[in-house]
């Protein structure tokens, strides 16, 4: 698909905009500006905003940090946004306005664009300006004035707390030599923390609402894979009843909730009950009437009585419940794993208590720096590794392209066994360390899996006649 070139462009003025730090003591500025391109032909122009940062007015150096959607969305670019800008993104939109209507007026301005009012009305949206006048009406063609940006926001963008907690590991193997073994499938586990979610609040398309704000911990363990891998993907299903009163019910209520959408919605209210009091009446005159209107009456004495299955005890009969299975909600996978570790001299003592310290304090519940409020612990990345040669002849570690993979997870539980082989052992290092440990360890994925994960993350598309892996 061809792009239009531009036609013209405007770029506003620098615009200073402050970030505070996380605990308030100190604040960043950084300049902004905005550049719109604009192409295509009048009434049917397209404006294409990209937003640029930099760390003076001068604009020496400029990044350009993200873009506007079709409504005004600002969309970061997560490799050139920095963490100020994503986590106080509504200070950049709120100090940006001056910018949209420096722009505004420039392209507005221009004498080489013919812009109509479906032209101003576009460039608001993408600028994320208020809507014109006249663009967003009522029924009787009346303006409707919504506050700016009412569906728009990013909950949460300024909500944070210092946490007090360990931000950088080793990495830790065992057994100890396999650091060194290009040739040993294994599974690797890295840690990261999260401050919670973004939500963007917004009605553009395109745009991930909900956004998990997760940062990397240094660290990572390294362990032979074991026997008894396994997963379950699942959804849930239950049965779901429609009877044909709940369905003629239901389509008389759509029609009234329709009918109030017009310019006199009580009038056409009134009007639309009207005519579906007539429908019924011929409903129940037609040939399944009697069947009807006794189901009706029944069904009427029952509920005024509060008896139950009145109308199988009187005709032995039932109002057609129309079960059939409906997809409800989404699930989500539990892992376990066990791990034996029988540790062969000093060193790899001190391997595997640091591995199991690495899951112990990595799940434990951190605080804030005030102590006031609780932080949720770590969450853990796993990959179950094997190895390629490059053409280079280097070999590389990457994904095991037979074995699932499995999206970031909470871990629920981790159980060591300090005499997994029944007797107390110990040995004579200054540390005594135990003959052998057994480990498990109990992970819930944080989120569901969905078809999207197959076909954006791993290209799994209609084109793929086989699958070169798993996937989740």
């Amino acid at each position: 698909m061809s792009i239009e070139p531009a036609i013209a462009n405007a770029v506003s003025e620098p615009v200073p905009i402050k970030f505070r730090s996380e605990n308030g003591l100190s604040s960043k500025t950084y300049y902004y500006k905005e550049e719109t391109f604009v192409s295509g032909t009048p009434g049917n122009y397209e404006f294409n905003t990209s937003i640029l940062r930099s760390e003076d007015k001068s604009f020496d150096i400029t990044t350009i940090i993200g873009t506007r959607g079709v409504v005004g969305t600002i969309n970061l670019d997560d490799d050139f946004a920095n963490d100020d800008e994503k986590r106080l993104i509504t200070n950049l939109r709120t100090g940006l306005k001056s910018s949209s209507e420096d722009l505004k007026t420039q392209i507005i301005n221009n004498a080489d664009l013919k812009l109509n009012a479906k032209d101003k009305q576009t460039l608001n949206k993408n600028l994320g300006l208020s809507t014109a006048e006249g663009d967003n009406g009522g029924g009787n063609g009346t303006p409707i004035t919504l506050p700016e940006g009412v569906f728009e926001g990013d909950i949460g963008a300024n909500i944070s707390f210092k946490r007090k907690a360990r931000t950088t590991y080793g990495d830790y193997c065992y057994p100890e030599d396999i650091k060194n073994d290009r040739t040993q499938d294994r599974i690797k586990f890295t840690m990261k923390f999260s401050k919670g979610s973004r939500v963007t609040t917004s009605i553009d398309s395109g745009v991930k609402i909900f956004e998990r704000r997760q940062f990397s911990i240094g660290g990572s363990v390294t362990l032979p894979i074991q026997s008894g891998i396994q997963d379950q993907n699942s959804v849930k299903w239950n049965g779901g009843t429609l009877n044909a009163l709940q369905a003629f019910g239901a389509s008389a209520a759509i029609n009234v909730f329709n009918a109030a959408g017009g310019n006199k919605p009580i009038e056409d209210t009134v009007t639309q009950l009207g005519l579906i009091a007539n429908e019924a009446r011929s409903a129940l005159q037609g040939a399944a009437g009697d069947d009807t209107r006794t189901a009706i009456n029944v069904y009427l004495a029952q509920q005024a009585v509060g008896a139950q299955n009145l109308l199988s005890r009187t005709a032995g009969a039932i109002i057609n419940p129309n079960i059939e299975m409906l997809f409800d909600a989404p699930a989500l996978r539990p892992f376990s794993f066990q791990f034996k570790m029988s540790p062969r001299d000093e060193d790899e003592a001190a391997q595997v208590r640091s591995i199991i310290s690495f899951f112990k304090q990595g799940m434990s519940v951190k605080t804030s720096s005030s102590n006031i409020f609780l932080k949720a612990p770590n969450i853990f990345d796993i990959r179950y590794i094997t190895f390629n040669r490059g053409e280079d002849g280097v070999e590389r570690e990457v994904d095991h392209p037979s074995i699932n993979r499995i999206k970031t997870c909470a871990l629920l539980a981790a159980s060591v066994d300090y005499t997994p082989d029944g007797s107390y052992m110990t040995y004579d290092d200054p540390r005594r360390s135990m003959t052998s440990y057994g480990l498990t360890l109990s992970f819930n994925e944080l989120d569901p899996i969905y078809e999207d994960d197959y076909i954006d993350d791993l290209g799994m598309k209609n084109s793929d006649n086989t699958a070169n892996e798993i996937g989740f």
